[in-house]
């Protein structure tokens, strides 16, 4: 059996070394594939228009765009002159930013942002550092208000937003990595702070202009190069909003711009903006939930390929989409984007088959190894989600926020309808990528490949049961209501009087009014807004459900079995929203 083994482990690899010098013939092909990739994506309609640029050893062999930016206007999108908005790959510049500053000696990455910010900045929980912010490892909760604005003009200075929206942290710095847009909006503003200059200028004169990057820019509405309008997937124009915490996602740039963006990054030799070593920082593991998994570098994922290391960032904004893949092995990197919803799904297929076509098909062991120390089945949610606010309610309504594990330990387990393959200690191959199980603190988290985890939950948090309550919650009150009207208007009352029927319209009309103002929050960034009248909301509804079991237990005697049993299950119901709505963090 050894022998076997052996023999198969020698023949991979000699298959391995004669597939990647194919493989490697092969490379000067990405440019005709990603362009007839993205041709194909525009000309079937499933974006509006598309941006592409490739570079291979120090040289652009693709900048073009296909598609429209501009269809009203005719404006035809364009590699040179039409800017995308490339969501969370600027997040990237904030992490060259901090190490501008670190090089220079005037930050210090492992120290307390609290040295660098005013005496009255509001005191964090626990002390954070520049590191913990560029790992995503602050353990600030995700808050989604006042991330973005629908008006330009409602844009804030980063100095009042960094202090008005700031969130809760829900685990202690360095100890899990949970994506966090806030964490990388202070760190824009600790450089600000350090610079004693706007951060999107500091970004302009420090790291856009120094390297060619001139349609590159961080402030709003001072583009240099025609930007493209946003789209629905139906080819409907749509209205992208802005970016209030800005340096987490508010860049716009060109291919071009993008293409020497990544010609610096890959070329340890250019020393403009910064030195070797500091480059070599951002893209050095520095954080990892387990040695199995590449970890994080400052905002740059990191992913093993055959052996070969591959850095990327994925962007995205309400309408854009975007990504950025970097191989230093091959010295190449690939830079792509939509104005218009792609499906995750699709681009990553298209990244996927650059990565095989650089550094060969994914080579997996003659024998699988691994072992499963406990079971994994369950549901998880993403920590990249609110824990104390109203806002936790979007991880119920969010595609992706919420996944299930299904299976056993026997029988194997499957997410997403694909199977789980075990390829070391609590280390499984799945359609979402690698991923670790890990148990800590009497729970089970999931880590990825990124910076984003997952932590198991009851059953209770499944979204057939959260989205379920309010609708019940809603028919009982109806049946109530619609009820109490008809014995109204017929002069019976039961022997309870109106009282029912008056706090079933009170809860009715609660209800009515909250719901509103979630769906108002919600589309508006602004959710947290209005957390004093969603309180006010919440309390009504509870009054009403403490009037009704008083008037159940009372009249409990002296009513018709059947007008009995709509009171309990309108009581039931009541007070089993009113734990939905302090679940929700709205009372």
């Amino acid at each position: 059996m050894r022998k076997w083994i052996a023999a198969v482990l020698i023949f991979a690899s000699v298959f391995a070394f004669a597939a990647g010098a194919a493989y490697a013939r092969e490379a000067a092909d990405v440019p005709q594939y990603l362009e007839q990739a993205l041709r194909d994506i525009t000309a079937h309609a499933k974006a509006k228009g598309a941006v592409v640029s490739v570079v291979q050893n120090g040289e652009v062999t693709l900048c073009a765009g296909y598609g429209d930016a501009d269809a009203y206007m005719s404006i035809a999108a364009d590699g040179e002159t039409t800017a995308f908005r490339i969501g969370s790959i600027s997040k990237t510049f904030v992490a060259v930013a901090a190490q501008i500053l670190h090089q220079e000696g005037k930050l210090t990455m492992d120290a307390d942002i609290a040295r660098y910010l005013e005496p009255d900045f509001t005191k964090l929980q626990y002390p954070v550092t520049m590191h913990h912010l560029l790992t995503h490892t602050a353990g600030f909760e995700d808050r989604v208000t006042g991330m973005a604005v629908k008006n330009v003009s409602d844009t804030e200075p980063l100095s009042v937003s960094v202090r008005k929206y700031l969130p809760a942290q829900v685990f202690a710095p360095g100890e899990v990595v949970s994506y966090s847009n806030y964490g990388i909006a202070l760190a824009g503003y600790v450089v600000e702070r350090i610079a004693g200059m706007d951060f999107a200028q500091f970004c302009r004169e420090r790291i856009f202009l120094p390297l060619g990057m001139r349609h590159t820019t961080f402030a709003h509405m001072h583009d240099t190069a025609y930007v493209s309008k946003a789209y629905l997937p139906n080819g409907g124009q749509a209205m992208e909003p802005y970016m209030n915490l800005y340096p987490e996602g508010s860049a716009v740039s060109t291919a071009a711009d993008m293409a020497e963006y990544m010609l610096w990054l890959l070329d340890s030799g250019d020393a403009r903006v910064l030195e070797a070593e500091y480059k070599s920082e951002i893209f050095d593991c520095q954080f990892t939930m387990d040695e199995g998994l590449g970890g994080v570098g400052y905002t740059w994922n990191r992913k093993l390929h055959n052996g070969e290391p591959c850095y990327d960032k994925k962007g995205e904004t309400l309408h854009f989409y975007s990504r950025i893949a970097l191989y230093p092995s091959r010295q190449a990197g690939v830079f792509l984007s939509f104005n218009t919803y792609v499906p995750a799904e699709e681009i990553d297929a298209i990244l996927r088959q650059v990565t095989q076509v650089l550094y060969g098909a994914e080579l997996t062991a003659a024998v699988p190894a691994g072992s499963a120390t406990f079971n994994i089945s369950g549901l998880y949610a993403n920590n990249w989600s609110s824990f104390h606010t109203p806002e936790k309610l979007l991880r119920y309504i969010v595609p992706g926020k919420l996944v299930r594990i299904s299976g056993s330990e026997s029988e194997g387990y499957t997410l997403n309808g694909g199977k789980l393959i075990l390829t070391g200690e609590d280390t499984y191959d799945t359609p979402m990528g690698r991923l670790k199980f890990l148990q800590r603190d009497g729970g089970v988290l999931m880590a990825t490949e990124s910076a984003i985890t997952y932590s198991r939950v009851t059953w209770a948090d499944a979204p057939v049961v959260q989205l379920l309550l309010p609708a019940w919650f809603l028919l009982a009150v109806l049946m109530t209501t619609a009820h109490g009207i008809v014995t109204a208007a017929r002069r019976r009352t039961h022997g309870t009087g109106k009282l029912p029927l008056m706090l079933s319209v009170v809860q009715l009309l609660a209800f009515g009014a909250l719901t509103i103002l979630l769906y108002t929050g919600i589309a508006g960034f602004r959710l947290l807004s209005y957390t004093l009248p969603i309180a006010a909301c919440a309390i009504l509804i509870v009054a009403g459900t403490a009037g009704a079991i008083y008037s159940a237990v009372k009249n409990a005697k002296t009513v018709a079995a059947g007008y009995r049993l709509l009171l309990l299950h309108w009581c039931i119901a009541s007070a089993a929203f009113c734990v939905w709505l302090i679940g929700m963090r709205m009372l």
